[in-house]
């Protein structure tokens, strides 16, 4: 029988996203033959042939050209001069030619290829396509910049592709996500693929009566409630210390660590490691804060990689009121729920725990690592395109 052929288009550095990553390594472990389109360098040994997007033309990038793209064009124009013409002329004659049996769509950002009937002939159509949302994009966006405004008819158009009849299957990262999006297109629920790390074989590390360490590891972005923890910090007490493992904008980096500066040692920085070795990295801190503040859906049903590679470390994780963590919280014991989302109340939520209620979290995230796991949530992503393949083989495809 002939291996079949998968294609993951992604709008980002694959090497560097977790996600892809993981559906790289279970579809390989699948049988798939695999080739992806996205940022960056081929991103593992498992992929068979990486297309790499091509640069825009100067003309595009050019202050001129940005103004034309953004001011003037209509959708289908904008998007063929900003990602399809970066897409290479052999990936697309593959994709006409119904090379894949099977083609992932991570994210919006290339739907709108479906509309392309030169790639998408009506045999490239004859397989199956498959979306899987990382986030939820809302359609109620604040019009708050000159630059949203331009470019809020064509983020519409993009987002309406997400109810493409031409999509055979869909995932996503939360339930309530998943709801909204049966809401707004009148879609089958998505199945849920959470963003749980591979089983890490570690242990939880020995807690200290006198050195609590709390840590924050993941993007430096403010919306991740760094001015919060650093306004509970004051009222902490002195047996607790903050570590933070920062990566992203070295601005805002910088700007936290001028924050950190009058605490001392009592605050520390460590350098980021790569995304596999982050559960063993953090192993040795106590408790992970992620305190997000929802102020945008996809804050408020945030079920972030830290929160499970935190668990896969065997950390107790405190966390605000985000109802989808919480949900695991009060199921497995990993945790506490700070009752609200002032400063004030995170850090008696903090002073509230003692080394054995610390330990004994932590002794929950060791049991809960053998079921949160990537293991796990593959077997739900290979489903979501297996079970389909299998209903539909040998009998005539729907019309598109």
């Amino acid at each position: 029988m002939t291996q079949p052929r998968i294609l993951l288009i992604s709008y980002s550095d694959l090497k560097n996203d977790p996600r892809v990553r993981r559906q790289i390594d279970w579809l390989s472990g699948d049988g798939w033959l695999i080739d992806t389109l996205g940022l960056g360098a081929h991103p593992a040994s498992s992929v068979d042939a990486h297309f790499a997007l091509l640069q825009q033309a100067p003309w595009v990038r050019s202050r001129l050209g940005s103004a034309l793209i953004y001011g003037g064009l209509p959708a289908q124009s904008r998007f063929q001069f900003l990602m399809l013409d970066r897409i290479p002329n052999e990936l697309l004659t593959k994709i006409a030619a119904a090379d894949y049996d099977c083609i992932v769509f991570e994210d919006y950002d290339f739907l709108p290829l479906l509309t392309r009937r030169r790639i998408f002939t009506p045999a490239a159509l004859d397989r199956q396509i498959h979306l899987d949302m990382h986030e939820y994009r809302d359609p109620r966006l604040k019009l708050v910049s000159i630059r949203r405004v331009l470019t809020d008819r064509y983020y519409r158009w993009r987002r309406s592709l997400i109810g493409h009849h031409a999509i055979d299957t869909r995932t996503t990262v939360a339930s309530r996500i998943a709801e909204l999006y049966v809401d707004d297109f009148g879609v089958e629920l998505p199945k849920l693929v959470r963003n749980s790390p591979p089983r890490e074989d570690l242990i939880p590390s020995a807690v200290s009566e006198e050195n609590i360490t709390l840590a924050f590891h993941g993007m430096a972005s403010w919306a991740r409630g760094f001015k919060e923890i650093f306004a509970a910090l004051p009222h902490i007490d002195k047996r607790f210390s903050m570590t933070f493992m920062l990566t992203g904008n070295p601005s805002v980096i910088s700007q936290v660590k001028e924050l950190a500066h009058p605490f001392g040692e009592r605050v520390m920085f460590v350098d980021p490691v790569p995304m596999t070795d982050v559960p063993s990295r953090i192993n040795e801190f106590d408790l992970e804060i992620i305190f997000y503040q929802p102020t945008a859906v996809n804050l408020e049903f945030s079920l972030p990689n830290k929160f499970f590679e935190a668990i896969q470390a065997r950390m107790g994780v405190i966390i605000g009121q985000s109802p989808m963590m919480a949900q695991i919280v009060d199921e497995f014991g990993v945790g506490v729920v700070v009752p609200g989302w002032t400063a004030d109340q995170l850090a008696a939520t903090i002073n509230g725990l003692t080394a054995e209620r610390i330990r004994a979290l932590k002794d929950a995230a060791h049991r809960a690592a053998d079921v949160l796991n990537a293991e796990a949530e593959g077997s739900i992503f290979l489903n979501a395109i297996d079970e389909y393949r299998n209903k539909n083989d040998g009998s005539a495809r729907r019309t598109r």
